[in-house]
């Protein structure tokens, strides 16, 4: 622990209001720790560094969309970018000398550590009220649970630590997962529901709240049944106790300070950003770049977005079209997953892009489409469609019938390639016969652009942005980490396992499929869902429309297709190769290269060779299963 931030530097403000803050640093060690941690302001310094890493390393930057979302089956790597992390997106030669999977294992075991100091100094801290000291013990609770559940979920059994590490250590055991859920990560969670307050301390949104406990120990208990035997009575009263977590939040949302919004699209205004009703539980950051560490803002509007800047007229130079940094696109069988009911997709992406100005079609700028039969000569007047690219088939008869660029999933994807599983390749935009037969290599980046990270609103009462300058990449909107749709999912997912899906399909049509999620000129019935729907393969189908780009979706296909050894005596135990976890993602994203991509092994992550190479018995410790063995240099 080197330094510890005071005061409301890692917290955005309340509704859109940004104020600076005096920083003060100290660097306790041996007798100074002590000194510190006993008064109120070094407590609460010491839980305020809790959040620091989620803000400067993990949510709002690349790292976490890549590993957590562009390694599964509904996003891939940008076509123009395929070979950018594929060692996080496609495993392709992932070993332990990655930096990504050192950065998670370090800082998010400082973030335990913190923890540990805060839990269990709390009480000889002086100077504070009991409530105070309660909400102080639950937010560090809160983020131990989180912190291990993320930790055991990516790197399997590892050391589990309740105590405060003050001097280097040079040994280390490993804890069976298992034991880490049940001793701390389940009770952690438990009690940080116990303690924190309905409302953020202080008013400072991004702090936990009770709320945000509840809706974690539903998960984490969900999450935990995967290590039972598949149907044993250990695994159903995990889904039992997760179902009943779950209930107890949605029974109670009104008193949780939980309040769902009149329509779908709402959710993710920028306007309402910022004091969001339905977010759980948010990283966040600020305008004034002064209280963004290191000077590392919310870059993640800029991952999921397609190359819109120099096509169609469009620059940089307006707040709806900010400088890209395309990462990661969608899986031909993501955009399959839509129906023509759900008003989630309109909200969430944006398939049609306006003239900045009044613009005409030439040969260089249709060429980029492949569409310099089609569209040179035709015009465009400001405000008017000039760019679409649609999740849906695009013939030329209907590319003749309109003035501006089309691009259908049919540009993108290789549909004679179509699978089993779902899935279709991406054409090669590298290959010049794919190029001479028509298709485009812009066309195969032009995507629908994902809009849950969206910067722009015209009708924000403070301005029309979440951003400093549209052509640089600093902005500063809150990102959520946990938001209460998860919960009625969570529900769901463990009636059906209970075999109770009459109950399931209630919740989902009360709780998701409701006529928020509706186009007008639709009905609700369409959107409706009955018992015989109620299907775990359904449910991955729904948590990737419904939580799509929330951080959660590795985790979900680990969860539900990857078959976890039990009795396995290698360090670290793994995941037995009869399991579907690597076939589905690889069938749904056939994009990935067949030759050292991912495997069963990758369900777990390896140990970074940064930790290996400070212990005396690594290798004992050892390396996990799969990867290459651990050799000291």
């Amino acid at each position: 622990m080197n330094k510890y931030i005071f005061g409301s530097l890692l917290f955005g403000a309340i509704s859109m209001t940004f104020s600076s803050c005096s920083l003060d640093e100290y660097n306790p060690s041996g007798e100074g720790a002590d000194e510190v941690f006993v008064t109120a302001q070094g407590m609460e310094g010491l839980v305020n560094q809790m959040y620091y890493n989620f803000r400067w390393k993990y949510y709002g930057r690349e790292d976490p969309v890549l590993y957590m979302e562009g390694s599964a089956d509904i996003w891939q790597n940008l076509a123009s970018s395929y070979e950018y992390g594929m060692q996080l997106t496609r495993c392709v030669n992932l070993q332990g000398d990655r930096g990504q999977m050192a950065n998670v294992w370090n800082r998010v075991y400082d973030n335990i550590n913190d923890c540990n100091a805060i839990i269990n100094r709390i009480n000889d801290a002086g100077g504070m009220t009991a409530d105070v000291r309660e909400t102080f013990e639950g937010e560090a609770r809160f983020m131990r649970s989180y912190c291990y559940w993320w930790l055991v979920e990516f790197f399997g059994d590892i050391e589990l630590r309740t105590q405060e590490t003050g001097a280097p250590t040079f040994s280390a055991a490993r804890t069976p997962r298992e034991q880490i859920y049940d001793e701390v990560i389940i009770p952690d969670a438990k009690r940080a529901a116990e303690l924190l307050p309905v409302k953020e301390y202080k008013g400072q949104i991004g702090r936990s709240t009770k709320k945000a406990a509840k809706a974690l120990l539903a998960r984490v208990l969900l999450t935990r049944a995967q290590y039972e035997e598949e149907g044993s009575a250990a695994q159903m009263a995990l889904y039992d106790s997760a179902y009943v977590a779950a209930m107890n939040m949605i029974e109670n949302i009104e008193a949780l300070n939980v309040k769902l919004y009149a329509t779908y699209d709402d959710i993710w205004k920028a306007r309402n950003n910022k004091n969001n009703t339905e977010f759980l539980w948010v990283t966040t950051f600020s305008e004034n770049s002064a209280l963004d560490p290191d000077s590392k803002p919310n870059r993640v509007f800029r991952y999921f977005a397609p190359r819109l800047n120099g096509n169609g007229g469009i620059t940089s130079s307006s707040w709806e079209y900010p400088k890209e940094g395309g990462m990661v696109q969608p899986s031909y069988y993501f955009m399959t997953l839509w129906e023509d009911w759900d008003a989630r997709y309109d909200a969430i992406f944006q398939e049609e892009f306006p003239a900045q100005k009044d613009f005409s079609w030439n040969f260089a700028a249709a060429l980029r489409f492949n569409e310099q039969n089609i569209l040179v000569g035709k015009k465009v007047k400001k405000d008017e469609t000039v760019m679409r690219f649609t999740k849906d088939e695009v013939t030329e008869e209907m590319k003749k019938a309109v003035n501006y660029a089309y691009v259908g999933v049919n540009d993108i994807f290789d549909l004679t390639t179509k699978n089993s599983y779902g899935g279709a390749r991406l054409f090669n935009i590298k290959d010049s016969e794919i190029v001479s037969q028509g298709h485009s290599e812009y066309a195969a980046t032009a995507f629908p652009r994902f809009m849950k990270y969206r910067v722009w609103d015209p009708d924000m009462p403070d301005g029309p942005k979440l951003l400093a300058d549209p052509a640089g990449q600093f902005g500063y909107g809150d990102v959520p980490v946990m938001r209460f749709a998860e919960v009625p999912l969570i529900a769901a997912e463990c009636l059906i396992k209970l075999g109770r899906t009459g109950e399931a399909a209630e919740i989902i049509n009360k709780h998701i499929r409701n006529a928020r999620v509706v186009k007008a000129g639709h009905k609700l019935s369409e959107a409706q869902v009955t018992p015989s729907d109620m299907t775990i393969e359904w449910i991955m189908e729904e948590r990737a429309r419904e939580l799509c780009g929330e951080w959660l979706r590795w985790f979900d296909c680990k969860r539900i297709y990857a078959k976890f050894d039990k009795n396995a005596t290698n360090p670290g135990r793994g995941y037995k190769e009869d399991g579907t976890f690597s076939k589905i993602i690889r069938g749904r994203n056939p994009s990935m290269t067949s030759d050292d991509c991912l495997q069963e092994y990758h369900a777990q992550r390896p140990i970074p060779n940064t930790f290996l190479d400070k212990l005396q018995n690594a290798n004992e410790f050892g390396q996990n299963k799969g990867y290459d063995p651990y050799v000291r240099q």
